[in-house]
């Protein structure tokens, strides 16, 4: 059997669900806020399968978006930098979700 990857359809994702700062998880969203770490999903076998940056649409300012993937499970995790060029420092915490199937009724 031969193993796709959804990395190509996850970054789909991402271009069009911003996660959102601080909010709480809607039961229809693709999304659901995870409280974990980059660090943690690293350290139990996640990999990063991509990596995307953009400017956030709220600030302006840039935004790195890592997706994570094992097997069929998918983490992304978005880390807003500082304003100044280059500058890696993150302007807030790195915040992860979990991609899971919505709720519908």
């Amino acid at each position: 059997m031969k193993r796709r990857s959804i990395a190509p359809f996850v970054l789909a994702l991402t271009t069009l669900a911003p996660l959102p700062a601080h909010a709480e998880t809607r039961p229809d969203a693709q999304w659901r806020i995870a409280e974990t770490t980059l660090f943690d999903l690293i350290q139990n076998g996640y990999g990063i399968v991509a990596v995307t940056s953009v400017a956030a649409r709220s600030t302006g300012l840039p935004q790195d978006t890592y997706i994570l993937q094992k097997n069929n499970s998918v983490f992304r995790c978005v880390e807003t930098r500082a304003a100044e060029t280059g500058a890696a420092r993150a302007n807030g915490p790195l915040r992860c979700a979990e991609l899971v199937r919505p709720y519908t009724e």
